[in-house]
């Protein structure tokens, strides 16, 4: 017990939230450099996810398909995607992370084919929108599975944050076709919708490798399974998965549904309800600002500090910001230019928070459920997200009660990654092979029903010693 003590000491450790900064910098061997291959694919993957998000609604904006058909174009395809999302993660855990990632693709291009045979049909467009979202929006779970799978435990978190901050640079390339250019909006999706796919597709096939932990975790060894790890991560520490799955599964799901809650109501909701004037100009500004901040965000602080502290700062911030927007409206602010900053400034935070799931969905689970839990929280959020996001824009209340209404859901967010920092565990710079090889724990990483049963166990023994010794008094003359 003592020693399961000084575990949880040591899970404490660096309070402040930064990683030692002081540690000696590791010579880099050939099994911890980067797979630039698997990387470009999987980022090109990322720019392909956020081209499918806006398929839908684009094609709504644009008026590429009949009006009376919006509404569809605007809720199907994240409902399509929430189910998608759980297809792939499935498909992910049972045929492998680049099968999945491939076949996946193969969909959106076949999605694509559909648009351009039937381009004036409106069933063939809503058949179109609905597979693309499906397999784009499912695409999310087989990249953060494969990252988490073939990058070094030291780059993980930095590229995990920079290769989905592609799906944002997508968007700011293809929202303002959106504004006005309706004329140009077919042509350059259909090829940046198709081209993409296909360059990525082959690029997948040629050039990307099943992941090794998956492979390893297939055959069931632990032996193999220790090896493959190794040979991604070299000598980093494993991480000690003491916090139960269900904990993990329910904080990842709340940060979720508090993310994309808040990016939907801030970027789509919120200024369309109340800021009409200026609705077009928020999504846009604040999507180029997250698409730039996330590169710095991924690769200078994500490298410097501890994941769950980063969790607290990035959902503090989130809340911090809407508290800004709703105080200075309510109090009479009347600028809209001032409106206009503080919104796009809360694509920060938002930013970060995105990052802070990127991270923790794919680190937090074993390898042979890895797919499975991502896409399952991924599936809660988008399709949980989409009915919301359609309440608000349905039963719009006055401003100050909607706005409190959106702060009590951040504040949950933040009230979320604060049970993380105190009762989960740390995974920055730790290998994931603490995950699978489970009969290699040392003393004191137990679960907390292994050690339930430990006790019950060493009190049942420490009874039947006593009746023992008491028979063995009664029988000695």
């Amino acid at each position: 017990m003592h020693k399961m003590k000084e575990k949880v000491f040591e899970a404490s450790d660096n309070a402040g939230g930064f990683l030692p900064s002081q540690a000696p910098r590791a010579v880099v061997s050939r099994s911890e450099r980067l797979p630039w291959a698997g990387i470009i694919a999987l980022a090109m993957g990322m720019f392909i996810f956020g081209l499918a998000e806006g398929y839908g609604p684009f094609t709504a904006l644009g008026n590429v398909i009949p009006s009376r058909y919006g509404y569809l174009a605007l809720g199907l395809p994240y409902i399509a995607g929430g189910i998608g999302a759980l297809i792939s993660g499935y498909l992910a855990d049972a045929i492998g992370r680049r099968n999945t990632f491939i076949l996946v693709v193969v969909m959106i291009l076949t999605g694509m084919g559909i648009y351009i045979a039937l381009p004036n049909n409106a069933v063939g467009i809503i058949a179109s929108f609905t597979l693309v979202g499906l397999a784009g929006i499912g695409l999310e779970t087989p990249v953060l599975a494969a990252l988490s799978e073939i990058v070094p435990a030291r780059l993980r978190g930095s590229v995990l944050v920079i290769v989905q901050d592609f799906g944002n640079l997508s968007g700011v390339i293809f929202f303002p076709l959106a504004l006005g250019f309706s004329s140009l909006l077919s042509e350059v999706s259909v090829v940046l919708l198709f081209l993409v796919p296909l360059a990525t597709l082959l690029i997948g096939y040629l050039a990307v490798e099943e992941t090794k932990p998956w492979t390893a975790t297939a055959h069931r060894s632990d032996k193999e399974v220790e090896e493959a790890w190794r040979s991604i991560d070299g000598g980093a520490e494993a991480v000690n998965p003491s916090a139960p799955l269900w904990f993990r599964f329910l904080i990842v799901t709340v940060i979720g549904l508090v993310q994309d809650l808040g990016f939907l109501y801030i970027a789509f909701d919120a200024p369309y309800e109340y800021f009409p004037s200026i609705a077009p100009e928020i999504p846009l500004w604040g999507g180029l600002l997250s698409g730039l901040f996330g590169i710095a965000y991924g690769l200078y602080l994500v490298k410097r500090m501890q994941r769950r502290a980063l969790s607290v700062l990035s959902y503090g911030l989130l809340a911090a910001t809407w508290a800004a927007v709703w105080a200075y409206v309510q109090f009479g602010g009347a600028s809209l230019n001032v409106v206009l900053i503080m919104m796009v400034f809360a694509f920060i935070p938002l930013e970060m928070t995105w990052g802070v799931r990127a991270m923790l969905e794919p680190e937090l689970f074993p390898t042979k459920l890895r797919g499975r839990y991502i896409a399952s929280v991924r599936a809660i959020v988008w399709i949980a997200s989409a009915i919301a996001s359609m309440a608000f824009s349905y039963w719009i209340l006055p401003f100050p009660y909607e706005a409190a209404l959106v702060m009590g859901i951040l504040l949950a967010g933040l009230l979320a990654s604060i049970a993380w920092q105190t009762r989960g565990f740390e995974t920055a710079g730790k290998s994931l092979l603490g995950h699978d090889v489970q009969g290699r724990r040392k003393k004191g990483e137990y679960s907390t029903r292994t050690c339930i049963e430990i006790f019950l166990l060493t009190g049942i023994f420490d009874i039947c010693k006593q009746r023992r010794n008491r028979l063995i008094v009664k029988i000695r003359p």
